[in-house]
């Protein structure tokens, strides 16, 4: 096989992975919207989730209050679809999505 062969293949690939992936990732976000966000305020707080917001930030995102935020993050938390981002504790904990657990947690969901 050629360079020019390998190449055209592995893009390919790629452009398949790419497709599959895109539709593993709304049919996971479809389930999470469906069983656990549920509200425009948890899809809120969910979203702005990137590993920099602690409960304060996202329970402003969403227009809530901290408690709630906070209840929110345990919940996530107690479910393994967010990891506590390491050296932060306490009512500011920051936390950062586990897209695996979450796709593992949809596939699940969607069997029962």
């Amino acid at each position: 096989m050629t360079d020019t062969e390998t190449l055209r293949l592995l893009r390919s690939i790629d452009r398949r992975l790419a497709i599959l992936s895109g539709a593993e990732a709304r049919k996971s976000r479809a389930k999470l919207s469906a069983d656990l966000l549920r509200t425009t305020a948890r899809t809120a707080m969910f979203d702005a989730i990137d590993g920099q917001k602690g409960s304060p930030d996202l329970a402003k995102a969403a227009g809530v209050t901290d408690r709630a935020a906070q209840l929110f993050v345990k919940e996530l938390l107690d479910l393994g679809l967010v990891e506590v981002v390491p050296g932060t504790t306490g009512r500011g904990v920051i936390v950062t999505r586990n897209e695996d657990a979450i796709v593992g947690w949809s596939q699940r969901a969607s069997e029962d």
